[in-house]
């Protein structure tokens, strides 16, 4: 899986055991540019060849290339030995070139190296690479200075010391951060789940309530008038009028169930949404003799409101099939393809003119059900080529 460290793409196939993933700060950036820029130039000021002068100058850019290539863009976290190794070289180099006299501006950019090092790698692994340059920049001072250079040694083992401790701290509270980054990412996904199953509750709750007091009184209702009814002769007077209220119970009756179902689909309660699917769509098939081809992937990354969405929309849009395309042929897909849920009716209808549609309670009731679940929504027609309905999901990974 691709992922950018400073702009850069990188495709790392393995890391190494050694390496600690973490964000590069952008003040490393502008310390490590700065320094390596000035040290170069003091220590060329000690020179007086021009090629050594112009060796040094292009040794301190490799190095900052290298930081650049490598470091920032995250191409050392497969080989971390590869990068560290490299600026060791480059270094060891400036430091032949200074021919002895500038040891101390070079000495300042292994100090930043040695901060990459505690950054990035592991405790044991940083140390080897800062003890590697803390004895190379004190043998260089030896060795051009002789007893004196022992005094220096004393103090870049201080400084190499401070330095280490200062990139494991940098590297403690960017792991830190990313950690607290991911807990808020935590906490922002379970409170959406709360909030969706709270919805889901309230409508659940609803359901029965409607269900356990307005539809049985309804249904009592009926069942009076239907006996009232029944002591009656259609001579009487009151025979038509009862007749009448009982037709219209019935039809609260059968509103309220509709209504009911609605708030809660009964089949998503004791079956998975791609169960549910194949279960409707297969008895809408038979029922209306049309042919129908069906994909829906398993274990789709939906929340419970997300699937009542996408069934209460694949209902909708069979029965508009029923009502006005004149299908032979349904061709329904629900499917996770690259981070989007994709959903896809064609028919082989009638079709439309799409530029002439005046949206229906059918359409806008499914664009609105997509659109409060954050799903784009399209639908395209022509008349004598069917109609394709489709909609798409980000999920985000």
């Amino acid at each position: 899986m691709k992922s950018t460290r400073g702009g850069w793409e990188y495709n790392p196939v393995m890391l190494s055991s050694t390496v600690v993933r973490v964000r590069i700060p952008a003040s490393l950036d502008v310390a490590t540019y700065i320094s390596i820029g000035a040290m170069s130039l003091l220590a060329v000021r000690g020179l007086q060849s021009l090629p050594a002068q112009s060796a040094l100058l292009g040794l301190g850019a490799i190095c900052g290339l290298l930081y650049r290539f490598m470091f920032r863009a995250g191409r050392y976290e497969k080989n971390p030995v590869l990068y560290f190794g490299s600026q060791f070289a480059v270094l060891a180099l400036m430091l032949i070139a200074a021919q002895g006299s500038s040891v101390d501006p070079i000495n300042f950019i292994f100090l930043f190296i040695a901060i990459h090092a505690a950054l990035v790698l592991t405790r044991n692994a940083a140390v080897l690479w800062i003890a590697a340059y803390y004895f190379t920049v004190s043998a260089a001072m030896l060795i051009t200075h002789g007893t004196e250079g022992f005094y220096a040694a004393a103090f870049y083992l201080v400084t190499y010391a401070v330095s280490g401790v200062f990139g494991h701290i940098l590297q403690q509270a960017e792991l830190a951060r990313e950690h607290n980054q991911q807990l808020v990412e935590e906490l922002q996904s379970t409170q959406k789940k709360l909030q969706e199953l709270a919805v889901v509750e309230e409508r659940n709750r609803l359901a029965r309530e409607l269900h356990d007091s307005v539809k049985q009184q309804v249904f009592a209702i009926s069942m009076q008038l239907s006996a009232a009814r029944t002591s009656l002769s259609e001579s009487d007077k009151a025979y038509s009028s009862i007749t009448e209220a009982e037709r219209l119970a019935q039809q609260a009756g059968a509103e309220l169930t509709t209504l009911i179902n609605a708030l809660r689909p009964p089949v998503l309660e004791s079956k998975s949404l791609t169960d549910a699917i194949k279960e409707y769509v297969n008895e809408w098939s038979k029922q209306n003799n049309i042919a129908t081809n069906l994909r829906v992937d398993e274990n789709l990354p939906l929340s419970a409101n997300e699937e009542q969405a996408f069934f209460r929309v694949i209902q909708e849009s069979l029965s508009n099939i029923t009502r006005h395309s004149r299908a032979t042929q349904v061709d329904i897909e629900l499917v996770y393809e690259d981070s989007h849920i994709l959903f896809c009716v064609v028919d082989n209808g009638k079709g439309f003119n799409v530029d002439n549609m005046q949206k229906g309670i059918g359409i806008r009731s499914m664009q609105e059900r997509l659109s409060q679940i954050g799903a784009a929504f399209q639908v395209r027609s022509e008349k004598g080529h069917g109609t394709q309905i489709t909609a798409k999901l980000r999920r985000l990974e």
